[in-house]
């Protein structure tokens, strides 16, 4: 597997994450460790960098290009045209 992207930033991963899974990418992900596993400090973002431990993705080598595609695709303007007020 390869990587694609680096965070510190928990929320981040956690769209990555979405942005991936929306496009049925296979990934894995290391360093993103779970509250209950590790010290309070160590996922906050300021802990991460202390630390330097970033949040890692990794797909496999035939997606590399649709996972960066993925990744840097703006949804953020996705749901203006259906949205009346």
């Amino acid at each position: 597997m390869i990587e694609v992207y680096s965070t510190y930033d928990p929320m981040e991963a956690n769209l990555i994450k979405a942005k991936l899974a929306d496009e049925e990418i296979e990934f894995s992900v290391m360093g993103d460790f779970d509250i209950a596993m590790s010290m309070e400090t160590f996922n906050t973002p300021i802990g991460r960098i202390a630390l330097k431990r970033p949040i890692k993705f990794f797909v496999l080598e035939k997606d590399v290009e649709l996972a960066k595609i993925a990744i840097n695709k703006d949804n953020s303007s996705f749901l203006e045209d259906d949205l009346e007020y």
